[in-house]
């Protein structure tokens, strides 16, 4: 009988066993705080081992960071890159005095002050080969030489980087290397410069590019994020670096342990500052900038290829007050340096296997060039590099969130090398992977949504970067059918084309499945404007010359009572992710009136949106808004009677 009234649990008699009497909830918190334990454990294993490569190292560069001019630089060079396109892109800074620093024409004129080490670097033909700037560096570079904070909007592949890290480096080699000069047995890391980056993909892009422009100099610089080792990135850590880039998230972990400490941190770099903040990177960014021992005696630079307005009333948080804001229009993703083409795939043959036969058909693959393929699920970009590998005889790695960040940078090592010549990738890789001589994007599946119509340009953008000329590829499903029509992106897809002067195919313009509703996106050409409003100094440039800047319309808009500048205009006619906006301006339901259906803008449009609005005065934007998407402004209520938010 004994066998059947075992009710204490385990295997043995009346409460003996594996379960001796405890309750669920005690084995979960037993489980909970072994865990805590094992954490805690590794944490303190973790400093130890930080510390002891602090005396191990005393500053000297760890030897996975000297690498040769081969392994650095390869083929690296500005050959194909089509600087006549820069003349017609225009650029517009606004802010107090924010003519008063002349525009770089050429690199020689820094001769004597940039670092002779990052002159070299940069243009050298053997090396970077920049002789011209790009836009964005014209006009960012003597700005921060000059010592001003910067908020600047440019697409990704036109030389942010660059325009960031080279008076970035000049001001470390103003300071004289503080870091390195402090006692190295104890103290944690003291780098004198941060640069704060989203993703893993873009952080590791930033320092590949910080050692070519420190090449053959003493500068050291270390890479912190997380989904990795932290034991490698501590011993680069130990190594006394001058500059550390880095996701929020594990530098938040490494403050917390007070093995990184920001106190004699002097120049701090947020890139794509707009999707740190969209992926809820909020909280980290406070504590690192507002709560950490960063120094409020700063310079700060922001950079994005969108600052959407509340995106830019938030950023400001991190800025001086009287930052300079440039905006520049688009080169290379939607302009006719890309031939983009559109190939239909019918409805009914829009399977993986359907769309495998019609690439391999139509022969978009050319094994002979340097190719990325998109897809939209992992498990497809893992079928189909198989698959491309059986049929093409040819090289091929992929990268998505299933593979471990070793195996990703693998493929990525191996694609940049050369070794393998098609890259299958999910939308991990669409923003921050800059690999030279990306010949061919072909999009195997197309976003999902109007709303995610940007990533159909930030896919694109990976070839014809810095004004290299390239070509697009997108299989296109005709019709709604939910997870494989793409009937919502032909209206905007329609206007990119016509505004890139490519050709639009026939079955787009006649109901490819969208129409031309919500088509729309700003003109690729013209800046973004600054949330500040109109009442600040603005220059617009082109061709560089100096132009004077017209006056923005004034409809609607936020309202001067909360955002400066009477009746800010944000009728955004071709708008990226913006009108409308969050806000509102105050209580007041009249400033809103005029919004109604002006946020014509592509993309997700944070204003108008499905809106609530309009009609009841709850935010503006009313109508459906016709290019805005699904609206966080006005759209759901969000916006307006919020005091300006």
């Amino acid at each position: 009988m004994s066998g059947f009234n075992n009710y204490g649990g385990g295997r043995g008699g009346g409460g003996g066993g594996r379960g001796g009497g405890r309750t669920r909830e005690d084995r979960k918190a037993g489980r909970r705080a072994a865990q805590v334990a094992k954490e805690n454990k590794k944490a303190e294993d973790e400093a130890r081992y930080f510390f002891q490569q602090v005396r191990a190292l005393g500053g000297r560069k760890p030897p996975q960071k000297m690498k040769s001019q081969a392994e650095l630089f390869g083929t690296q060079g500005t050959a194909g890159i089509n600087f006549k396109q820069y003349d017609d892109i225009k650029v517009s800074r606004s802010g107090t005095d924010c003519n008063a620093t002349p525009s770089l024409d050429n690199y020689a004129a820094l001769s004597g002050v940039l670092p002779q080490y990052l002159h070299t670097n940069l243009t050298d033909v053997t090396r970077m080969s920049y002789s011209s700037p790009t836009p964005i560096q014209k006009h960012c570079v003597p700005l921060a030489l000059s010592g001003r904070d910067v908020m600047a909007a440019a697409q990704t592949g036109s030389g942010k980087t660059v325009a960031f890290l080279v008076p970035l480096l000049t001001s470390i080699h103003r300071l004289g290397f503080q870091a390195k000069q402090m006692p190295p047995n104890s103290t944690p890391c003291l780098p004198s410069a941060l640069i704060l980056a989203p993703t893993r993909e873009l952080a590791m892009q930033i320092e590949l590019e910080a050692q070519k422009l420190t090449f053959q100099s003493p500068v050291i610089c270390a890479c912190v994020y997380g989904g990795a080792n932290a034991r490698n990135q501590l011993q680069e850590c130990a190594a006394g670096p001058d500059i550390i880039v880095a996701t929020p998230g594990r530098l938040t972990d490494f403050l917390e342990r007070d093995l990184i400490n920001l106190s004699y941190t002097r120049f701090l770099v947020l890139d794509e500052a707009d999707r740190m903040l969209d992926m809820g990177f909020e909280p980290q960014l406070r504590r690192i900038v507002q709560n950490s021992t960063l120094s409020k005696d700063r310079q700060t630079l922001m950079f994005s290829a969108t600052f959407a307005e509340n995106v830019q009333r938030v950023a400001q948080a991190y800025l001086k007050n009287d930052y300079i804001f440039v905006s520049v229009g688009r080169v290379g993703s939607t302009t006719s340096s890309i031939s983009q083409t559109i190939v239909e795939v019918a409805p009914n043959a829009c399977d993986k296997r359907s769309k495998l036969n019609i690439v391999l058909q139509l022969n978009l693959l050319n094994v002979e060039e340097r190719t990325i393929v998109f897809t939209q699920k992992k498990h497809v970009a893992s079928w189909l590099k198989q698959q491309l590998k059986k049929a093409l005889n040819v090289t091929c790695e992929d990268i998505h969130g299933d593979r471990s960040q070793s195996q990703r940078e693998a493929a990525l090592a191996k694609f940049r090398s050369g070794r393998c010549q098609v890259l299958v990738a999910t939308d991990v890789a669409a923003r921050g992977l800059d690999v030279d001589g990306i010949e061919h994007v072909i999009q195997f599946d197309l976003p999902p949504s109007k709303e995610e119509f940007d990533s159909y340009v930030h896919r694109i953008g990976r070839t014809g970067r810095a004004g290299n000329t390239g070509r697009a590829t997108a299989l296109f499903v005709p019709g709604y059918e939910p997870k494989t029509g793409n009937g919502g992106l032909a209206g905007p897809l329609i206007t990119l084309l016509k505004e890139s002067k490519q050709p639009v195919p026939e079955f787009l313009l006649s109901g490819g499945g969208g129409g031309g509703r919500g088509a729309g996106q700003r003109n690729p050409k013209q800046p973004l404007r600054d949330v500040r409003g109109e009442q600040q100094q603005q220059q617009q440039y082109k061709h560089g010359q100096q132009q004077n800047m017209q006056q923005q319309q004034q409809q609607g808009g936020y309202g001067g009572n909360n955002f400066g500048g009477p009746q800010s205009t944000h009728l955004n006619l071709g708008g990226g992710r913006g009108g409308g906006g969050r806000g509102g301006g105050g209580h007041n339901s009249n400033n809103f009136n005029n919004n109604n259906n002006n946020n014509n803008g592509e993309g997700r449009g944070r204003g108008g949106g499905r809106g609530r609005g309009g009609g009841r005065g709850r935010g503006g934007g009313g109508g459906r808004d016709r290019g805005g998407g699904r609206g966080r402004g006005g759209g759901r209520g969000r916006g307006g009677g919020r005091g300006g938010y």
